[in-house]
Protein backbone atom coordinates (compact mmCIF):
# COMPACT_ATOMS: atom_id res chain seq x y z
CA UNK A 1 0.00 0.00 0.00
CA UNK A 2 1.56 3.37 -0.61
CA UNK A 3 1.42 6.49 0.59
CA UNK A 4 -1.65 7.51 -0.86
CA UNK A 5 -3.76 4.69 -0.52
CA UNK A 6 -2.96 4.56 2.81
CA UNK A 7 -4.45 8.36 3.20
CA UNK A 8 -7.02 7.61 1.12
CA UNK A 9 -7.87 4.90 3.83
CA UNK A 10 -7.08 7.00 6.97
CA UNK A 11 -9.70 9.79 5.60
CA UNK A 12 -12.44 7.16 5.23
CA UNK A 13 -12.25 5.75 8.72
CA UNK A 14 -12.37 9.42 10.31
CA UNK A 15 -15.34 10.48 7.86
CA UNK A 16 -17.30 6.72 9.54
CA UNK A 17 -16.21 7.93 13.01
CA UNK A 18 -17.25 11.61 12.94
CA UNK A 19 -20.16 11.97 9.92
CA UNK A 20 -23.52 10.55 10.50
CA UNK A 21 -24.65 8.05 7.55
CA UNK A 22 -25.65 11.05 5.32
CA UNK A 23 -21.70 11.91 5.30
CA UNK A 24 -23.32 15.35 6.93
CA UNK A 25 -21.03 16.37 9.83
CA UNK A 26 -23.58 15.97 13.44
CA UNK A 27 -24.87 19.21 14.36
CA UNK A 28 -23.86 20.03 18.19
CA UNK A 29 -26.75 20.44 20.48
CA UNK A 30 -28.42 23.81 21.13
CA UNK A 31 -27.60 23.66 25.12
CA UNK A 32 -24.36 22.98 25.12
CA UNK A 33 -23.62 25.62 22.16
CA UNK A 34 -25.52 28.41 24.58
CA UNK A 35 -23.30 27.64 27.16
CA UNK A 36 -20.93 28.72 25.61
CA UNK A 37 -21.95 31.73 23.76
CA UNK A 38 -23.08 33.20 27.75
CA UNK A 39 -19.41 32.08 29.17
CA UNK A 40 -17.72 33.80 25.78
CA UNK A 41 -20.00 36.93 26.64
CA UNK A 42 -18.73 37.02 30.32
CA UNK A 43 -15.43 36.50 29.78
CA UNK A 44 -15.12 39.34 26.62
CA UNK A 45 -16.48 41.45 29.25
CA UNK A 46 -13.94 40.54 32.25
CA UNK A 47 -11.36 41.40 29.59
CA UNK A 48 -12.54 44.77 28.58
CA UNK A 49 -13.37 45.46 32.21
CA UNK A 50 -9.68 44.56 33.19
CA UNK A 51 -8.30 46.88 29.63
CA UNK A 52 -10.73 50.08 31.39
CA UNK A 53 -8.83 49.10 34.87
CA UNK A 54 -5.39 49.26 33.90
CA UNK A 55 -5.72 52.10 31.49
CA UNK A 56 -7.69 54.21 33.74
CA UNK A 57 -4.45 52.93 36.45
CA UNK A 58 -2.29 54.47 33.51
CA UNK A 59 -3.76 57.38 32.54
CA UNK A 60 -3.91 58.36 36.29
CA UNK A 61 -0.73 57.66 36.85
CA UNK A 62 0.66 59.61 34.07
CA UNK A 63 -1.50 62.50 35.13
CA UNK A 64 0.22 62.93 38.53
CA UNK A 65 3.75 62.53 36.94
CA UNK A 66 2.94 65.50 34.57
CA UNK A 67 1.56 67.30 37.58
CA UNK A 68 4.82 66.36 39.53
CA UNK A 69 7.16 67.46 36.93
CA UNK A 70 5.23 71.13 36.18
CA UNK A 71 4.94 71.44 40.06
CA UNK A 72 8.77 70.91 40.01
CA UNK A 73 9.38 72.95 36.85
CA UNK A 74 7.68 75.88 38.96
CA UNK A 75 9.49 75.47 41.71
CA UNK A 76 12.84 75.79 39.71
CA UNK A 77 11.94 78.90 37.87
CA UNK A 78 10.68 80.55 41.27
CA UNK A 79 13.86 79.73 43.03
CA UNK A 80 16.31 80.90 40.08
CA UNK A 81 16.41 85.04 39.12
CA UNK A 82 15.61 85.64 35.51
CA UNK A 83 15.03 81.67 35.32
CA UNK A 84 18.93 81.11 34.80
CA UNK A 85 19.90 76.82 34.75
CA UNK A 86 22.09 75.53 36.81
CA UNK A 87 24.41 74.70 33.94
CA UNK A 88 25.13 78.35 32.97
CA UNK A 89 27.46 78.46 36.35
CA UNK A 90 29.70 75.73 34.35
CA UNK A 91 30.08 78.74 31.50
CA UNK A 92 32.71 80.23 33.55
Amino acid sequence: MNSSQAGATARGAWQSSCCNQSGAPPEPPEGPRAVQAAVLGVLSLLVLCGVLFLGAGLLLRAQGLTALLARELRSSREGEPGGASIDDDDDS
